[in-house]
């Protein structure tokens, strides 16, 4: 599976209790993560990946809407050039929404007639996203290692207790 910016930065923030894990939480950190992602790590990019993470997290959770990412979309816009052989199309972005708009785009690339590829884990105590690259778009879990295997353990230890009762 190749690398996502926008699966790697809704799985950038992760609260386990009291404890809370951010990948973008230290200024220096999270600009760091932004150039391990191909990105320059300025300080406005910094604050526009806090920004639309913000924004992403609820909407992939199906707790807001779209409108809640009108302002790196109305930050994207293409812009015709033209050269001797043609004219081609380029992204003209508002740099200050760069890092939201590239996100954006590669939600847009997710969505299809079945459905979002981007989608919760279904465990319940699971904070992570998962991009589902099967056929049938029906993978459940971000790891089938950890969330799946105590899913089937659960409906297992279910299934065996109610056979036991009688």
């Amino acid at each position: 599976m190749s690398t996502s910016l926008l699966l790697d930065l809704v799985n950038s923030r992760l609260v386990l209790g009291p404890e809370v894990s951010d990948e973008l939480g230290d200024d220096a950190e999270a600009a760091a993560w932004l150039r391990e992602h191909g990105l320059d790590g300025s300080p406005a990019e910094v604050a526009d990946a806090r920004a639309v993470r913000d924004a992403l997290v609820p909407f992939l959770r199906g707790e807001t809407d779209a409108a809640a990412l009108e302002a790196w979309a109305g930050a994207m816009r293409k812009r015709a050039r033209l050269h001797a052989d043609g004219l081609d199309w380029v992204d003209d972005i508002d740099g200050d929404r760069a890092v939201g708009a590239r996100v954006i785009e590669e939600w847009a690339a997710l969505q299809g007639e079945q459905g979002s590829r981007i989608r919760p884990c279904a465990a319940e105590d699971c904070q992570h996203f998962l991009i589902d690259e099967s056929r049938a778009n029906a993978r459940k879990w971000h790891s089938m290692e950890t969330c799946g295997n105590r899913a089937k353990a659960r409906r297992h230890y279910a299934r065996s207790k109610v056979g036991g009762v009688g």
